[in-house]
Formats: C-alpha cells, sequence, structure tokens
C-alpha cells in the first residue's frame, strides 16, 4: 500500500515533469525547425498544448486509481477488525445468557427447596405450638408427607451442589 503522501509527492514530480518535457520539445522544435513564419505554423505549435493536458489527464487517472486502491485497502482491514469485534461480543453474549440460564435454574431449585422446606417445618411447628395443637389432627397427611419431602430436599440441595 502506498502512503497517501508518498503518492501525492509522486503525482506532482510526474505533473513538473510532463510541463517541463513540453517546454523543452516547444524549444526543440523551434531549435530544430526554426521559428514559425506564418500564424498557421504558430496555432498547429500550440496544438502541442493538447498533449500537454493529455499527459496531465493521464496522470490524474492514475493519481485517482491509487488513491482508490489505498481507500480500498484501509476498508477492507476495518472490515475485518469490525467482524472479529463482532465475533467477540457475540461470544460474550452467549456466555452471558448461559449464565444466564444458570442463574434462573438455581433460582428455581432454590424456590423448590424452599417450599418444600415450609412443607416440613409447617407440621414441626404445629404439633410444638400449643396453641396449634387442636390442629394436629388435622396436620396427620402433612406429617405422612414429611419423609417424602424430606428425602425431595436432600435431592435438590445436591442438585445445587
Amino acid at each position: 500500500m502506498i502512503e497517501t503522501k508518498r503518492l501525492t509527492t509522486l503525482m506532482v514530480g510526474a505533473f513538473i515533469a510532463i510541463t517541463v518535457f513540453w517546454i523543452l520539445s516547444f524549444w526543440i522544435i523551434s531549435t530544430y525547425f526554426g521559428k514559425p513564419s506564418n500564424s498557421s505554423d504558430v496555432g498547429q505549435l500550440f496544438g502541442a498544448i493538447g498533449a500537454l493536458f493529455s499527459g496531465w489527464a493521464f496522470c490524474g487517472v492514475l493519481w485517482a486509481i491509487l488513491l482508490q486502491r489505498n481507500s480500498i485497502e484501509i476498508q477492507r482491514e476495518d472490515l475485518k477488525a469490525t467482524i472479529a469485534e463482532m465475533k467477540q461480543s457475540r461470544q460474550a453474549q452467549e456466555e452471558s445468557a448461559e449464565n444466564l440460564r444458570a442463574q434462573v435454574e438455581a433460582m428455581r431449585l432454590q424456590s423448590r427447596v424452599q417450599a418444600l422446606n415450609t412443607l416440613i417445618n409447617v407440621p414441626l411447628q404445629v404439633d410444638s405450638n400449643t396453641f396449634l395443637s387442636g390442629f394436629s389432627q388435622q396436620s396427620i397427611p402433612l406429617r405422612d408427607g414429611f419423609k417424602k419431602n424430606l428425602e425431595e430436599l436432600i435431592k435438590l440441595e445436591q442438585e445445587l451442589k
């Protein structure tokens, strides 16, 4: 990739070289073929100005092509960097989503543990509380499920670990 400053120096040098060559060609033609004798010959000598402008146009086209090539290479590098950043961003989002899923699952298990803990503690509190002693007969089905709830609680605690 040619640097823009170097390319500008090169193209300005080419413009100057074309202009110098044009002036030298006018001098060489005048020296070898003599000074123009009539106005028709003078007009034909100024036809060489067309060659000057054609040379300048050719240099300008080359300059534009080289600048565009440099610009395209810079855009390509930027696009590669953008793609790499997007891949990193996608990976970070995927990791975040996975962490969020794990967090939701842990919260779900934790709420089940709390529910089971409540189911286990209610029959125990009914038996130990004298105010609720009249309800102890109604809490018998809850006590029967105590063992089942306790086993499920142990299983959930192992899952959380």
